[in-house]
């Protein structure tokens, strides 16, 4: 009777270190991740996946291939996820090549139009149309038509130009229309102030494009300065967005004038200095900061052209993905043209989400930063699609904080990282009692009968 107390006692013991290893062997896994956050799950959903929109904190703390995030329970257990960026969709893209060109005529010094017939009706969104010349502006006017006689305003004023700068140039040829299904369409251009008296259309093209633009997310500009560079004749604008890293999109600005037309560069980089060291004769390395060179992003245009209703103003630029960087210099250039009253500017950036199947052992935890460690593999990479199908719910980050694993570890080594040889040892002189006590009572069990 007196030993199964003890043996309950010892199956106690032994079950309390083990737990206790497995939470301090996980809290020292997780001892190497510089911060953490907690996630907010309002609901726990029966069935589906739960995604996780990753705020601009995470890109600056963690490598820039998210391949260090770590997604954890209250009790330090790892839990499978998969990344997912919102990229829009490109949709389906057709183009459609007129089957015949007809009626091409001009007025002297005004305009000149002409008429493509596609041979059937068929959904078109944009026509491109080739016009030639090295430096223009020209208005261009798009009509539509069934039967080639009663005809329709589809676009009343859109614009085509070309810039040529240094050894290149930057065009716009394409017309967007409202999603339409007209066999004929009517192109008539108008002559910039400089053109000769006749201007042909040398070539129209008709597209049908289905796209969806992607998911983004502002980005609050820490500091915005602005300047005159007088050497390139540009309006620099310069952006500090206070984080690194950041996945950018889009940069747009807005002006308080009714029309221009100029060039614009971006350029990017992540920080302002950085650090070099240089060899001494007869003396230690001496460090030195220089500036961090700007990193060319994109080159395009921006416009405000007159025409009323129905404009095409454009006063952003796409940026590449690749392109992860805090600060943005955007170069306006002028010319010899005035300044542009420069009101103000948006930027906005990828939005990624970390997508995740909710366990029961919640509350969790997002751990960020960790250099060396690897990309995890998990089989929710193969299924996650699938489960999105059944049902999306939304959690939240909490607000990212210093790691306290990770703190206690810079600071001092804990006991159980110093004597792991006595923990182990207490845990096999525990198991090796329980055994014992196990065989006894086996031994002093007496059989039924």
């Amino acid at each position: 009777m007196k030993t199964l107390p003890r043996t309950r006692i010892a199956i106690l013991l032994s079950a309390w270190i083990l737990c206790a290893a497995s939470a301090m062997a996980a809290g020292s896994e997780l001892s190497k991740w510089t911060h953490v956050a907690g996630v907010e799950l309002p609901v726990r959903p029966a069935k589906g996946i739960v995604e996780l929109a990753l705020p601009s904190e995470v890109f600056a703390l963690s490598r820039t291939d998210l391949a260090d995030l770590r997604l954890a329970t209250q009790a330090g257990e790892l839990v499978p996820y998969v990344l997912r960026v919102d990229q829009g969709e490109l949709g389906r893209s057709v183009s459609y090549r007129p089957a015949r060109t007809f009626n091409p005529v001009f007025l002297p010094g005004k305009q000149s139009a002409v008429t493509v017939d596609f041979g059937s009706r068929a959904k078109r969104t944009r026509v491109d149309v080739d016009t030639p010349g090295t430096n223009f502006r020209r208005k261009v006017t798009v009509e539509g038509s069934q039967d080639g006689e009663s005809w329709l305003v589809l676009c009343k004023t859109a614009w085509l130009f070309r810039i040529a700068y240094e050894q290149s140039s930057y065009s716009k040829n394409e017309v967007l229309l409202p999603d339409n299904d007209f066999r004929y369409l009517r192109i008539t251009v108008f002559n910039a102030p400089d053109d000769p008296e006749q201007v042909p259309i040398r070539e129209v093209l008709a597209w049908y494009v289905k796209s969806t633009p992607p998911k983004t997310a502002e980005v609050e500009a820490r500091s915005v300065t602005v300047t005159e560079n007088l050497k390139l004749k540009a309006t620099e604008i310069e952006v500090d967005l206070g984080h690194e890293n950041l996945p950018l999109h889009e940069v747009a600005m807005s002006f308080e004038d009714a029309t221009f037309l100029r060039r614009v560069e971006v350029l990017g980089r992540n920080r302002r200095t950085r650090t070099i060291v240089e060899s001494v004769e007869d003396a230690p390395p001496r460090k030195r900061e220089v500036e961090e060179p700007w990193a060319h992003l994109k080159d395009g245009s921006i416009h405000r052209l007159p025409g009323g209703e129905g404009q095409d103003p454009s006063t952003g630029l796409d940026l590449p993905m690749d392109g992860r960087c805090r600060y943005l210099l955007v170069r306006v250039y002028n010319g010899d043209d005035a300044l542009l009253k420069f009101t103000g500017l948006k930027v906005r950036r990828l939005q990624y989400y970390l997508a995740f199947q909710p366990q029961p052992a919640g509350p969790y935890h997002l751990y960020v930063g960790s250099p060396d460690a690897q990309r995890p593999q998990y089989d929710l990479e193969h299924f996650a699609g699938r489960l999105r199908v059944e049902g999306v719910t939304e959690a939240a980050l909490g607000q990212v904080s210093t790691n306290p694993l990770f703190a206690a570890e810079v600071k001092v080594v804990p006991w159980s990282e110093r004597y792991k040889w006595l923990l182990w040892g207490v845990l096999a002189a525990v198991l090796a009692v329980l055994g014992i006590l196990v065989a006894r009572q086996a031994k002093r069990a007496q059989p039924l009968g």
